[in-house]
């Protein structure tokens, strides 16, 4: 199974989605539920990562699953 997991610079986790599935995004409701968590963590992260130390920023990728082999080669 798939997971997605989202944290700070500093380790802690803002969201943890266990056992993600391909039908998890084929709806487009369930897509659009699981990429709103997916946009209040990532908010949620830069939000604590402002209260501390300016850091530099990292962009993350949404690639298909389709092309997931192709990410990082």
């Amino acid at each position: 199974m798939a997971r997605i997991l989202v944290q700070t610079n500093d380790s802690r986790t803002v969201l943890e989605e266990r056992n993600v599935q391909l039908a998890d995004i084929n709806d487009g409701e369930s897509a659009a539920g699981l990429l709103d968590r997916l946009e209040r963590a990532i908010q949620d992260a830069e939000r604590r990562l402002d209260r501390r130390s300016p850091r530099v920023r990292h962009l993350a990728a949404i690639v298909p699953v389709s092309d997931y082999r192709d990410v990082g080669a």
